[in-house]
């Protein structure tokens, strides 16, 4: 039977707790980006035909356009970190 030297307990804690953090940060990442593509979706469905007047459409109108604009926030975002990602990979 081999003896561990205490080190090899602390390293493999290590290692695993940054395995975790690194899997909570990726599944992070994951639905945010799942997150954006959503809200890009519900911004660029159509307004309707006849734009009606009040404070309930006027409402939806700039919620639409908030999401819009989160959704290519992200999508923006993601884009720029793979790239920079893939270029400090090389």
């Amino acid at each position: 039977m081999q003896h561990r030297s205490a080190s090899d307990g602390k390293e493999t804690v290590a290692r695993a707790l940054g395995q975790t953090f690194a899997t909570v940060q990726h599944l992070t990442d994951l639905v945010v980006a799942w997150g954006s593509r959503k809200l890009k979706q519900v911004g660029d469905q159509p307004d309707p035909a006849k734009p009606r007047k009040g404070i309930l459409p006027t409402l939806k109108r700039s919620l639409r356009a908030t999401a819009r604009f989160v959704g290519n926030l992200g999508d923006a975002y993601y884009e720029w970190y793979e790239r920079l990602k893939a270029r400090k990979m090389k």
